[in-house]
């Protein structure tokens, strides 16, 4: 096959508002739908871990000096926050091998 063929061919098989086959349309509907939901799960996760270090000894009281060597309490609120946090997370990262995995449909 000649590379006039082969570049016919591909324009050929391009339809309208498409270069060389790619719907770029759909392609950056992935690229942000993907961002998006890197950026979602990393939130979580890290809001989980920030939820979960509530009262370890590295918390400041207001006025910037630390509180003690001694671990505090975690308020319940932000125990079961960040595990909240962190199960939707895990949620996510599942889901995402589901779709990706065809052996799991």
């Amino acid at each position: 096959m000649t590379t006039t063929t082969m570049v016919t061919t591909v324009m050929q098989a391009a339809g309208q508002g498409e270069f060389l086959g790619i719907d770029w349309g759909a392609f950056l509907a992935v690229a942000l739908v993907s961002f998006a939901a890197a950026v979602v799960i990393v939130a979580f996760y890290a809001l989980g871990l920030r939820l979960l270090a509530v009262g370890s000894p590295d918390d400041t009281e207001s006025d910037g000096t630390f509180t003690s060597g001694d671990r505090g309490r975690r308020p319940f609120v932000a125990t079961a926050g960040g595990y909240l946090c962190l199960a939707i997370g895990i949620a996510a990262v599942l889901y995402s091998l589901y779709l990706i995995i065809p052996q799991f449909h």
